[in-house]
C-alpha cells in the first residue's frame, strides 16, 4: 500500500517539477539577456537584437507600457537609420497596444510599420487583424488581397 502511495505522489509531482524547471529556465535566460545588455557601455546604442529581446520579455510579462516606452525611445534615436528596424519597432508597439485593447493606437502603429515596409507579411497580418477587430472589413479585405498576392509571388 505504501508503494502505491509513493507512485501516486511521484506521478503527481513530476509534472509540477517539469513546469517549475521550465519556468526557472525561462527566468534564467531572461536574466542572462539582461546581464549581457547591462555590460554595454553606451545604453543608447544597444544592438537591435537585444532591444527586441527586452521587448519580448516585457510583452511576455504583459508590461505593455514599459515595452512601448522603450521602443518609442529607440525609434526616436537618430542612430537608427534602418527602415526595417523602425518598422519592426512600430509593429511591436502596435502589438502592445492591441494587447492592451487600445485599437486605434495599434492601428496607427501598424500603419506606420506598413508605410515603412509594405511587403512584410507579419505587418500585413497584424494590419488585417486590427482592421477586422475595428470593424473596417473593406480595408481588411484590401490588405488581405495584398497578402494573398505576396504569398503567390513567394511560392512561384
Amino acid at each position: 500500500m505504501f508503494e502505491v502511495y509513493l507512485i501516486l505522489i511521484t506521478c503527481f509531482l513530476l509534472p509540477i517539477c517539469y513546469l517549475i524547471t521550465n519556468s526557472l529556465k525561462y527566468i534564467y535566460n531572461q536574466i542572462e539577456i539582461l546581464k549581457s545588455i547591462q555590460k554595454t557601455k553606451n545604453k543608447k546604442n544597444i544592438h537591435n537584437k537585444h532591444i527586441m529581446s527586452i521587448a519580448n520579455i516585457y510583452m511576455n510579462r504583459k508590461q505593455w507600457l514599459d515595452c512601448i516606452t522603450m521602443l518609442e525611445f529607440y525609434i526616436n534615436q537618430n542612430t537608427i537609420d534602418e527602415i526595417a528596424v523602425k518598422a519592426q519597432y512600430c509593429n511591436c508597439i502596435g502589438l502592445c497596444y492591441q494587447s492592451a485593447y487600445i485599437y486605434k493606437m495599434a492601428q496607427k502603429y501598424y500603419l506606420k510599420a506598413y508605410n515603412k515596409l509594405p511587403f512584410k507579411k507579419e505587418i500585413l497580418k497584424n494590419l488585417v487583424n486590427i482592421y477586422k477587430i475595428s470593424g473596417d472589413i473593406e480595408s481588411a479585405n484590401k490588405i488581405d488581397q495584398k497578402l494573398i498576392l505576396l504569398n503567390k509571388h513567394h511560392n512561384i
